[in-house]
C-alpha cells in the first residue's frame, strides 16, 4: 500500500493499493473509496475525497443490524465510532472496531 499525504502539511489522506484491475483508493482505515482505477486516478480520488468521506455519516453493524454513527478516530488497525442511532440498544458512547470491512462499517445509505 502506498500512503497518500497532503503536500502542504503531510497529513495522511488515505492509501492506494495494487489490486487486480489497477489501484484501489482507500480511506485512512483501508475502506474502499471507489472502484479500482489507474494509479493517478486512484491517488487523485484519495486526495479529493479521502478526508471528506471520514466526516460523513456512517453505519456500523451490531447483532446483525445496522446503526448510524460518526467516526471519532481511525487508522489501519482500528476505527472508533460514536453511535448516533436512537434505535441502537447499547449504552456505549463509543465503540472500537478492529479493522472493519464493508460488512461491519459503511457510509450511511450505502447499499450493495
Amino acid at each position: 500500500m502506498k500512503e497518500i499525504v497532503r503536500e502542504d502539511d503531510g497529513a495522511l489522506l488515505g492509501y492506494v493499493g495494487r489490486v487486480e484491475g489497477g489501484w484501489q483508493p482507500m480511506t485512512v482505515f483501508g475502506y474502499p473509496l471507489g472502484p479500482a482505477a489507474g494509479q493517478d486516478a486512484a491517488e487523485e480520488l484519495v486526495r479529493r475525497e479521502g478526508l471528506d468521506r471520514l466526516a460523513g455519516r456512517w453505519e456500523f453493524r451490531s447483532g446483525g443490524e445496522w446503526y448510524s454513527c460518526v467516526l471519532q478516530e481511525a487508522d489501519l488497525a482500528r476505527v472508533r465510532v460514536r453511535p448516533t442511532d436512537p434505535g441502537y440498544p447499547g449504552h456505549e458512547h463509543s465503540l472500537e472496531l478492529s479493522r472493519p470491512g464493508t460488512g461491519e462499517l459503511r457510509p450511511l445509505g450505502w447499499r450493495p
